[in-house]
């Protein structure tokens, strides 16, 4: 280090008497403002804003005599007159450290001392080389980055991430899943996500398994407490001991026979078949009620159980949220489902056969339809209608019967995107009445451009339209169907009924909920 030292200062005894008060080559043309007569590469800087940071005693293009390249020695005049004495206390490199090696740490080797001396590139320092490195580089990858910041532990490609699909341990509560595209912690997308739980989509946690609970409401139940070998009797009396989210399993009655329910839902809840119900678990409103109520701090999820014969509408959301996934709501004496304001979301379900229609928004909500039958053998029912909200609606089948059928209506307040579906009515009148919809990659009866016009309906299209299956029949249907869609990256990868579709961007597939493999 001596040494290195004895040569700095007898560069700077050298660049003084050579360079420091105007340099060895000065320009033929005599220029006041130039870096050499001012204060030299510092005057660079600020006048060039860092964009030429040299100053030069030759001729330049620019009288100011900055240059963006060093100069060569006989050229280069980093003091000016203004500043003579420059080199015995700075190097003029820029960091301030005196030692010319642009470190800042004044030792004038590059050696580091602590992270503090390293740049985000390679941010740890090395003890046993003095060099700034990755992760990667130490004996314990892993162990450096727990220390720097617990939230991410693990060393992955010479990064410290969060976690790896296998080693998540870090990704707890809201974030509970390892992305594996980017090594973060994010929210639960899907139940299959949360082992023997369920994924709460509102807060993006898996159901914690405190909060699980059983209901079983054959004649012989007695006082629960929840268990698996105590259940409850009802839905009710679940949620009324619930915290602040709930998943119910959810056993099917002896005889098939439907739960009489009119359940507040002002927490997250889940309703899941019991993994051991003989059958489908039937829920009835009752007492004018609907079965399901959400409102606006609630969120209700539904899957694989049935919302039948109510005296109102099967589920009411007002202001909360709603996900249906596999599951009916039919022959209820006013709509499947109503949305006044909040969110739905309705996969591969059934909303069929309801005497007030299959789906009504108002309220300003929000409903996403996708894979799903909706419709009814009732004359003068209309099967989906939007008067106040936005309507998002892909791979579905929606159908009505006669009268003043329409398979969908919107006001001038209605929002309707329509992509890859079939809407068909056995009315006279359209069965599209909504001027504001935009309808892609589509079926129906009337033309619309970029869509494909079908025959007149014909109900010996499905399998059983009286009882709201909308499947197609073999043979039966207009062929025009099996290419009237557009399947999209993100679309779903299988139909209503499990069918695959085609997984390749803009390749021709059935409109509607069902396809023929």
């Amino acid at each position: 280090m001596r040494d290195k030292i004895t040569t700095i200062t007898t560069l700077s005894a050298t660049f003084i008497l050579g360079l420091g008060l105007g340099g060895g080559c000065q320009g033929s043309e005599t220029n006041s403002e130039s870096c050499e007569f001012r204060r030299g590469n510092e005057t660079c800087m600020e006048v060039t804003n860092g964009e030429r940071p040299f100053c030069s005693s030759c001729p330049t293009p620019d009288l100011d005599g900055c240059v963006a390249e060093e100069p060569t020695e006989e050229c280069a005049s980093p003091c000016g007159d203004e500043n003579p004495d420059c080199l015995s206390t700075g190097d003029g490199d820029g960091d301030g450290d005196g030692d010319g090696d642009g470190d800042g740490d004044g030792d004038g080797d590059g050696d580091c001392e602590g992270p503090q001396d390293c740049e985000e590139a390679a941010p740890f320092c090395d003890e046993a080389s003095g060099e700034c490195v990755a992760c990667g580089a130490l004996d314990d990858p892993d162990g450096a980055c727990a220390s720097a910041n617990a939230d991410e532990p693990l060393c992955v490609a010479d990064a410290c991430v969060a976690c790896t699909v296998e080693n998540s341990d870090a990704c707890m509560g809201a974030t509970p899943i390892c992305d594996a595209g980017t090594n973060s912690c994010v929210g639960c997308s899907s139940h299959e996500q949360c082992s023997e739980t369920a994924c709460n989509f509102a807060a993006g946690n898996c159901v914690d398994a405190s909060n699980v609970v059983y209901v079983d409401g054959d004649e012989d139940c007695g006082v629960g407490d929840g268990t698996e070998e105590m259940p409850y009797c009802d839905i009710n009396e679940a949620i009324a001991g619930a915290g602040q989210e709930l998943l119910i399993f959810l056993d099917s009655k002896f005889g098939n026979g439907p739960y009489a329910e009119f359940a507040n839902v002002a927490i997250f809840t889940a309703v899941f078949p019991d993994p051991d119900a003989a059958g489908t678990p039937r829920l009835q409103g009752i007492d004018s009620s609907p079965a399901f109520t959400v409102t606006g701090s609630g969120a209700l999820y539904l899957r694989g159980v049935s919302v039948e014969g109510g005296p109102v509408e099967g589920v009411l959301v007002n202001n909360g949220q709603l996900w249906l996934e596999e599951t009916v709501v039919g022959g209820n004496a006013d709509a499947g489902v109503s949305v006044n304001g909040g969110e739905a979301e309705i996969w591969r379900s059934r909303i069929v056969n309801n005497s007030g229609g299959g789906i009504v928004v108002e309220g300003g909500g929000t409903v996403r339809v996708e894979n799903s039958f909706v419709g009814s053998d009732d004359s003068s029912v209309i099967a989906v209608r939007v008067n106040e909200g936005e309507l998002a609606m892909n791979y579905t089948t929606v159908v009505s019967d006669f009268g003043t059928s329409a398979a969908l209506s919107c006001t001038d307040n209605g929002t309707v995107e329509i992509r890859n579906s079939l809407l068909a009515s056995q009315s006279a009148d359209d069965e599209l009445q909504c001027a504001a919809a935009t309808v892609e990659t589509s079926a129906l009866e009337m033309p619309i451009e970029g869509n494909t016009m079908l025959p007149a309906f014909d109900i010996n299209w499905f399998v059983s339209y009286a009882d709201g299956n909308f499947s197609l029949q073999m043979d039966m249907y207009p062929e025009p169907l099996e290419t009237a869609a557009a399947w999209r990256e993100g679309d779903p990868a299988t139909d209503i009924n499990g069918d695959p579709r085609p997984t390749s961007d803009g390749e021709p597939d059935f409109a509607g909920a069902d396809r023929i493999p």
